[in-house]
């Protein structure tokens, strides 16, 4: 019985994890900032924003992948100096805001014209001081409203998905990562990858308390 549990358990587990799993390979071909877990590899710690920035261009042309660099507050440009192309996030607000656009025109359309070809429509047009029954000027602010409440949602959205919010189970490399410090991550899956090579590297960039994390640690 036992083993016929686990048999069951197993084909769950990779039903469920293959459309995850999909989307997370979506996310990160398309959107670029995907984040991705502190899992294995080896992290130093520095002491400035152009430190960090020196470091993450270093990083770059070193030929390391994968690599993140965690920062106390944001550092202007730091983004073109890891190598990211532009996030595509916008791409998405602006669909988003197409759609707000859209539907808001068609909402107001169907109330002030007679529309009796479209079913569960009710269409109220009055003829105010002969006035058009559609006057759309007076319908921009709507248009605008729906389009910002629209495409401000979906960038909240989908930077909570991209950046794995919320997730408690987070591992903090460094408590002052968050305070003061700033830290360049290579994981074990970059490119040209050596433990070893990488702990000389970031010594040679002026990095402090160079770290190896484990996967199990």
């Amino acid at each position: 019985m036992n083993k016929i549990l686990e048999t069951i358990e197993k084909a769950l587990d990779a039903f469920f994890a293959a459309p995850v799993k999909a989307w997370a390979r979506l996310e990160e071909n398309f959107f670029k900032y995907t984040y991705r877990e502190t899992e294995s590899g080896v992290f130093g710690l520095f002491n400035t924003p152009e430190a960090i920035q020196k470091a993450a261009r270093a990083a770059r042309d070193k030929g390391y992948t994968n690599f993140d660099c965690l920062t106390p507050f944001p550092v202007h440009g730091l983004e073109f100096d890891m190598g990211l192309t532009r996030s595509k996030v916008p791409y998405a607000t602006f669909v988003a805001g197409i759609t707000g656009t859209i539907v808001a025109f068609l909402m107001m359309f169907t109330v002030h014209e007679q529309v009796s070809t479209i079913p569960y429509l009710n269409s109220y047009p009055l003829n105010i001081s002969g006035k058009p029954t559609f006057a759309w000027p007076a319908m921009v602010p709507i248009m605008f409203e729906l389009t910002v409440l629209l495409g401000g949602l979906t960038t909240v959205a989908v930077m909570y998905i991209l950046g794995r919010i919320p997730k408690v189970s987070r591992k903090v490399l460094h408590p002052r990562i968050t305070d003061d410090r700033f830290c360049l991550w290579i994981p074990s899956d970059s490119a040209n990858y050596n433990e070893a090579d990488v702990q000389a590297f970031l010594s040679g960039l002026g990095g402090s308390e160079i770290t190896v994390v484990k996967a199990d640690s």
